[in-house]
């Protein structure tokens, strides 16, 4: 079995409110006043952390430019993430045995944790890991791989980097609905999760164990979500199928995930869900056969800071460790979707 330790998570000092939002896209696209309004009402975010002042991004120019302010970001961010977990958990870099990352709306060369394990003088043993495109997916598919990994290494601690800045990608060119749903909906964020393997010291002080991970994929649904590359970064495809997609798919692969187990749904106690959209998250409710009161973390996450892709289900992760009273020996499950299309599972229980 592999542990759950904990999770830290950091935003840019920014915090931008819908309206203001609204007011810089009405000035930009006056004929699109409408829509701006009527998707910024139903996306039901009320503000979001982002990593320039809302006049700023006029400025943003190409995609050199835009990855440059995206590095500096997100090293800061993460580099207050790390901070905290070793300090909280009196960790040495020396300890770390690997490092793994997930992002989908950024690029470095070396990549994020190269440069954090410069700065923190981690194990120059530790292994590399960085796992690229998995867009909302990444939150739970980096913790299902980080599973995977401690199986072989059960004597290590490892740290999973989820780090979004999705409003670095805004087309001003693209007014399609695709883009405006983005821009009413996506936000920036940064995530940390401390994981060990069942014989590392820390699993003791675990908050979860993971005793199970599922993936699923589904076949000719590339065009369903991701990013087209052209000339300014990365450009949105966002197609209006996913809350569909969730209710064909979703329950089936969940009763067959459960099934494995020996496990119905009746036996689930708590969700940890990415919040994705509130169509997406009404349609979870629906096929996990629950109201809105089992997803009351995801429903918040995203009103209070947007959805942030890979980073939103550990923002889920951390306030359902600050507030909901979790009980030893109940069952969990986290569940993200995202690009390919495809959903990722793991079942948790609380130690």
């Amino acid at each position: 079995m592999t542990y759950i330790i904990d999770v830290k998570t950091s935003f840019p000092k920014t915090y931008t409110t819908q309206e203001e939002i609204k007011n810089f896209l009405f000035k930009m696209w006056p004929e699109k006043k409408k829509y701006i309004d009527q998707f910024a009402q139903s996306s039901t975010v009320e503000g979001r952390h982002t990593a320039l002042k809302v006049d700023d991004y006029e400025k943003l120019g190409d995609f050199g430019n835009r990855n440059n302010h995206w590095i500096e970001t997100a090293f800061e961010l993460q580099k207050k993430n790390v901070k905290n977990l070793f300090k909280e958990h009196q960790l040495l870099p020396t300890d770390i045995g690997a490092i793994f990352s997930t992002t989908v709306t950024g690029l470095a060369i070396p990549t994020l944790e190269s440069r954090l394990m410069n700065e923190f003088k981690i194990n120059p043993r530790a292994k590399r890991i960085p796992l690229f495109g998995l867009g909302c997916l990444g939150g739970v598919a980096g913790i299902n791989r980080v599973h995977d990994y401690l199986k072989s290494y059960p004597n290590e601690a490892v740290i999973l980097l989820a780090t979004e800045l999705c409003t670095l990608t805004f087309q001003f060119q693209d007014q399609s609905v695709a883009n405006l749903v983005g821009t009413s909906l996506f936000a920036d964020g940064s995530a940390a999760v401390l994981m060990c393997g069942e014989q590392h010291p820390l699993a003791k002080t675990a908050r979860l164990q993971v005793l199970d991970v599922g993936s699923f994929f589904y076949p000719e649904t590339d065009r369903i979500m991701g990013w087209d590359v052209v000339n300014t970064g990365f450009q949105i495809i966002l197609s209006g199928d996913v809350p569909q997609i969730v209710k064909d798919n979703v329950k089936p692969n969940l009763k067959e995930f459960l099934g494995n187990k020996k496990l119905s749904m009746n036996d689930v106690q708590f969700y940890i869900s990415h919040p994705g959209g509130p169509k997406v998250l009404d349609a979870i409710c629906e096929v996990t056969e629950t109201d809105k009161s089992a997803f009351q973390f995801s429903y918040q996450s995203l009103k209070e800071k947007g959805n942030m892709s890979s980073v939103s289900v550990l923002d889920v992760m951390r306030r359902t460790f600050e507030h909901n009273k979790l009980r030893s020996g109940e069952l969990g499950v986290m569940i993200a979707m995202g690009p390919a299309f495809a959903s990722e599972f793991n079942l948790i229980k609380v130690v």
